[in-house]
């Protein structure tokens, strides 16, 4: 191993030296029995010594022996999680810096790959055997032989050299390895071509580089032959879902491509037509080639068959004894047919006989709650204790409406009606509105009276079942309309079909289509046999091309508004079309921290955007003892932003989010940050979460706080019910749960892990202080750095572990750091936005310093040549993730587009944002757009069109009062300051040359003497007050 340079990688990490010293110390113990790290790194990136070290809760609890090589004295949970440490920290520090000189493995591959290899290519043979013994001998090597064996024998040879091992011979590790490989690569043309021409027959063109095919709607494809890999062309659509493949690459119509493309795919497309969008996809085989063909033969109408058949074999392996849905036993039906069987029965008992609508509306709504002894479960505890508060606060309303719609003749038309009905006291008094409850309450009571011709409604299993099946989302920022409705229901019936007519499922009705569609969008769905189906890569590379935008135009046209249409468009692929939806999904998004705004100015520096020195001292770290001043390098907003959103693009585009509901929250701290980092490298790898305090009392018998003051009193008397010993440990015994969540803490404002409670409370002395108490946990995201709290609104306090408040906590931004539940096509990972306003004010070559580079496309995290930087002051590599969008604003009146740094014009795109006099009324006879479309013809011919007045100055004007206002305070001192006080050009602009409307003019009398000095009249301009009636006449 590479003892100093990963002592100094750890230091850089900011461990302190005792933890540097310990982890040194275990890589050094399981280099001794294990062999040289570098070696089992390039064999299998640790692998094999990671699993020799596992050891689980359950082998300690079953006192299962020592699995490893290492001999141990003492708690062998504790020993071999501290190794396995270690060897992970060792992993990461030779990822980070495998490229900075060639390493003994290396050096190996290439000797290989030079020496024997290229010249068998040569001679022209398939097949060609490497012993082991020859290459040692050959590179004089010294006791290198397992080096030898680990470097020919794994898949880093067979990527460099472009083999494949065939054959492998001889002891392990010795000089008699003999290792036989295939000197050709496999022939993908083949399988793919054959795969093409079947589904779509003879190709439209065809060269020794290119083979063109067909769609029956007019659109094409192409297989590329020039290249060793398959690689297929298809016309791009942003408005579908991504493709279900890892490796895209996306061309703009703008952007060259292989000049062998059939006419649709070309960059200068036949007949005179603009060029398409097009993408070009590496697959691996053939099963992800057909995955592909499938989603893009879905893309004009139908249910994507691809991602159908996908979500079949989900529901198969979450339910492996399913048969159809006519039996009445098995997993499916004892998990999700039985108790709807139940609720519907009981339903149609209510409907029997005479009753009034308030008592049927009650005994139904009962029902869909569960309160009238049958177990429900359809609306979700939240919508369920909501309901309750309505029927409470308005009694009658909703039971009124529910019978009605219960009575309805047409099930779309009663659900409709019921939505118009309660809309208004649903969205009564609530801040964001309960679109949702305007789906699932009506759908699932019309459900349960229809049972073949209404489906229930959860709107996130269905927006990602129709993003997926359809390539679209279906339901809106607003209360269900009917069109709406009967668009899920028509693709329900469609998958109704495909069960019914192709798999022979036997579905009785609609509520088998809402099981499935349910079951396949769980979290907890169980990992298919079959890798290749998952629907979720793990590094989803080109899903959305990024954004670099800046609006650019006069004051007050709307640039910052637009902004905000522009992220919502981004992070969810739609904006709303009305003004408060949109400004409060905006505000949604600035909360869950997808989207930030900053401002630009004169003092803003790289140390703001990017990163910068900070001063701290001793306390700001949480439990440091430490103390003193110091310059820490600390992340900029951007860099925050980025290191998020790379997380997000890991983590997400992983089907359905994390489900957070009915999880409490705990803050936790895992040993005193900087200074025992190696509790908390233990922890994480040991799958635990462990406590310091309570001293070493076994607290299984205690299960509350009560139990637990009481006891400490007993052996401490006079104790404060406020100790930490009590509170703290409370907290962690008696509240906290499994299946709830824990943020490790990393000071007050940033956090470094967060996990799963998957077990419950252990009594597990470690000899570590008195960190005595342990649960164990699933570690769910550990970043590579500390990174700041976006999912809630304080900063969190010194206490070790606490229940963070509900009202404080932002679910959404915080399921945006957890891997999602892997089930649904793969799709885009959670998008970003930076929003630079007033881009323009600052020095932009300054403040982005090495981002001028990052921010390309094609540089970006996933881009074509992805590229990462070493920072000036973390020393950290940075790259920008392709998730992470950025948009500025610039007031051309302040500085002209032309007088931007070149690089950074090349970089973004620029689209201009001008006034639109149309979007204006009249207000008391002045016809507003009129008078704005004089001002700026004006304007632009006395001084230039840079220097406009936008409509946002009028958009608030509904009387004479406000226009004048307007005019007064801010249009006339505007124009005052563009032609710098000269009140000719202004009284111009004006229509009121000689003073008469919205001007005064006097005549200034000569100073006695010097009359024929300045000759001619000279004028004094002031603003009349008040308006006259006519004020406005000169802009008619």
């Amino acid at each position: 191993m590479r003892t100093d340079p990963f002592r100094a990688w750890l230091s850089d990490q900011g461990q302190a030296a005792s933890s540097v010293s310990t982890s040194v110390s275990d890589a050094r113990r399981v280099e001794a029995h294990y062999g040289d790290l570098d070696a089992a790194n390039a064999r299998d990136g640790f692998s094999e010594i990671l699993a020799a070290l596992a050891y689980t809760a359950a082998d300690r609890e079953a006192g299962a022996p020592n699995p490893s090589r290492l001999p141990i004295q003492g708690d062998l949970y504790d020993s071999l999680a501290s190794y396995r440490a270690a060897v992970t920290a060792y992993r990461r520090f030779a990822l980070e810096n495998e490229d900075a000189t060639p390493s003994q493995a290396d050096r190996i591959r290439r000797f290989a790959l030079d020496t024997v290899i290229a010249p068998a290519r040569l001679r022209g043979e398939q097949e060609v055997d490497i012993v082991s013994g020859d290459i040692h001998r050959a590179m004089q090597l010294e006791n290198a032989m397992p080096a030898v064996c680990s470097a020919l024998g794994g898949h880093k040879f067979e990527t460099l050299a472009e083999v494949k091992i065939i054959d492998r011979q001889g002891p392990a590790n010795s000089s008699t390895v003999r290792i036989r490989y295939s000197l050709n690569a496999p022939d993908a043309a083949n399988w793919a071509e054959a795969e093409l021409r079947k589904r779509y027959g003879i190709p439209i063109s065809e060269t020794s580089k290119m083979l063109g095919f067909a769609l029956a709607d007019g659109r094409q494809l192409a297989l590329q032959r020039d290249v060793r890999s398959t690689q297929v062309w298809l016309e791009d659509d942003t408005a579908r879902s991504s493709m279900p493949a890892v490796q895209v690459r996306h061309y703009l119509p703008t952007q060259p491509r292989h000049s062998n493309l059939p006419s649709r795919l070309r960059h200068q497309a036949a007949g005179g037509e603009a060029p398409r969008r097009v993408s070009l996809v590496t697959v691996a085989d053939l099963k992800s080639l057909r995955q592909v063909l499938d989603w893009y033969e879905g893309g004009r109408g139908g249910l994507n068959r691809g991602a159908l058949e996908r979500y079949r074999q989900l529901f198969t392996a979450r339910y492996p004894d399913f048969g159809s849905f006519a039996e009445t036993d098995g997993g499916y039906h004892s998990e999700e047919r039985a108790y709807k069987d139940r609720l519907i029965a009981t339903v149609a008992g209510a409907l029997e006989g005479e009753q009034p609508d308030h008592e049927l509306g009650a005994r139904l709504l009962d029902i869909l709650m569960g309160r009238a002894g049958v177990p429900s479960g359809l609306l979700g505890w939240r919508t369920d204790s909501r309901l309750a508060a309505l029927r409470e606060a308005s009694p009658g309303t909703l039971e009124s409406a529910a019978a009605r719609l219960a009575r309805g003749e047409d099930p779309n038309t009663a659900i409709g009606a019921f939505v118009e009905e309660a809309w208004p006291l649903l969205a009564d008094g609530q801040t964001s509105k309960p679109y949702s409850e305007s789906r699932n309450i009506p759908t699932m009571l019309a459900a349960l009276v229809h049972p073949n011709e209404a489906f229930g409604i959860n709107t996130d299993p269905i927006q990602q079942t129709a993003q997926a099946l359809l390539g679209r989302k279906l339901l809106g920022w607003n209360a269900m309309t009917a069109e709406e409705y009967a668009e899920v229901l028509g693709m329900a019936r469609a998958i109704q079909q495909v069960m019914a007519e192709e798999w022979k499922w036997e579905p009785r009705d609609l509520w088998d289509v809402q099981g499935f569609v349910w079951a396949v969008n769980r979290a907890d769905q169980p990992p298919l046999a079959d890798e290749n189906i998952t629907l979720a890569p793990h590094a989803p590379k080109d899903s959305q091309m990024p954004t670099n935008l800046i609006l650019y135009g006069p004051p007050g046209t709307g640039k910052t508004y637009a902004t905000a249409r522009e992220a919502v468009r981004l992070c969810d692929g739609e904006a709303p079309e009305a003004e408060a939806e949109l400004r409060r999904r905006y505000a949604d998004l600035i909360a869950a921290g997808q989207v930030r705004f900053v401002t630009f100015h004169q003092s803003y520096s790289y140390e703001d955007f990017v990163e910068g020195l900070r001063s701290t001292t001793g306390e700001e770290v949480e439990g440091s003892s430490s103390g003193g001043f110091s310059l820490k390098p600390e992340p900029g907003v951007f860099r925050e932003m980025a290191t998020v959103a790379e997380q997000a693009m890991r983590s997400g585009g992983s089907g359905a989010p994390f489900d957070l509901s009915g999880r409490q929250v705990f803050k936790m701290s895992l040993g005193r940050a900087g200074s025992e980092d190696h509790i908390f490298d233990a922890a994480i790898e040991g799958d635990y979460i462990v406590l310091g305090w309570g001293g070493d009392i076994d607290w299984t018998p205690y299960d509350s706080y009560e139990a637990i003051h009481a006891k400490w009193n007993e052996l401490n008397p006079g104790t404060n019910g406020n100790d930490a010993n009590i509170i703290q440990t409370a907290r962690f015994r008696a509240d906290m749960r499994e299946g709830d969540m824990v943020v490790v803490s990393y000071g007050n404002s940033r956090f470094r892990a967060i996990g799963e409670v998957v077990g419950p409370y252990e009594f597990a002395p470690i000899g570590e202080r008195d960190y005595n108490h342990r649960r164990a946990v699933r570690w769910l995201f550990v970043p590579d750095e500390p990174l700041p709290i976006t999912f809630y609104a304080k900063p969190f306090t010194m206490r070790s572990c606490y229940l963070l408040r509900q009202d404080h906590l932002n679910l959404e931004a915080l399921a945006l750091l957890l891997p999602g539940s892997g089930v649904g096509q793969a799709a885009s990972p959670p998008q970003f936005v930076v929003i630079c306003d007033e881009i323009n004010r600052a020095n932009i070559s300054k403040v982005f310093g090495e981002l001028i580079t990052l921010i390309e496309p094609d540089k970006r995290i996933g881009g074509k040549y992805e590229l990462r930087l070493t920072l000036p002051y973390s020393k950290q590599s940075f790259g920008v993730p392709s998730n992470l969008h950025i948009v500025g604003t610039m007031n051309t009146a302040d500085r002209s587009i032309a007088l931007l740094d070149t690089a950074l014009r090349r970089r973004f795109t620029f689209k201009e944002v001008m006034p639109e006099p149309d979007l204006l009324g009249t207000v008391d006879g002045v016809d507003l757009g009129a008078l704005l479309g004089k001002l700026n013809d004006r304007v632009e011919y006395l001084f230039d069109r840079e220097h406009q007045i936008g409509h946002a100055y009028f958009m608030g004007c509904d009387t004479r009062q406000a226009l004048d206002r307007v005019m007064r305070h801010k249009v006339i001192p505007l124009l005052a300051e563009y032609f710098h006080e000269d009140w000719g050009k202004i009284a111009a602009v004006l229509g009121d040359p000689n003073g008469e409307r919205l001007l005064v003019r006097e005549v200034l009398s000569a100073p006695e003497g010097f009359e024929s000095e300045y000759g001619g009249e000279r004028y004094r301009w002031r603003v009349r007050e008040p308006f006259g009636p006519d004020a406005y006449a000169g802009l008619q």
